[in-house]
């Protein structure tokens, strides 16, 4: 499956700011941008919707940026996937020049099914768990650095 940029980076933009909003200190657009290798003008583009979604909060400022506007347990992928792209969780639309018989039974057996799991799954993944596996993953990747 393939995922737009947009959705990628700002899932990645929203995983920075997580990790690295400590103490009510907010992350800026350059420092997401430099972390991440994503261009800071993408993602001012990308942190609006975020922010739209009750995701993100924005401060203004000298010590201004964003944070992350809730628990982190209460923010799942779902939300997260739809504030950027609400296409791709939806249901499939065929053009109606198409075969209706075909065009059913490819919705009724393929895209319905799939679109069902894949809202159930992102709908019980949280931003917590994405930080938790982050955590994991730095720490078994430093014991390796550690070792060699």
């Amino acid at each position: 499956m393939r995922i737009s940029s947009k959705v990628e980076c700002g899932i990645i933009a929203l995983l920075d700011i997580a990790l690295n909003t400590h103490d009510e200190n907010t992350v800026k657009v350059n420092a997401i941008s430099k972390r991440n290798h994503i261009s800071a003008k993408y993602l001012e583009q990308i942190l609006p919707l975020l922010k739209q979604s009750d995701l993100i909060t924005s401060v203004k400022g000298a010590g201004g940026g964003y944070r992350i506007s809730r628990e982190l347990s209460d923010i799942t992928l779902y939300e997260i996937v739809n504030a950027l792209d609400k296409s791709i969780l939806m249901s499939s639309e065929f053009s109606g020049e198409l075969e209706p018989n075909a065009t059913d039974a490819i919705e009724k057996c393929l895209w319905e099914p799939m679109t069902s799991y894949l809202c159930k799954y992102t709908r019980r993944l949280t931003l917590k768990d994405l930080t938790d596996i982050y955590y994991e993953r730095k720490s078994y990747n430093d014991d390796i650095s550690f070792i060699m």
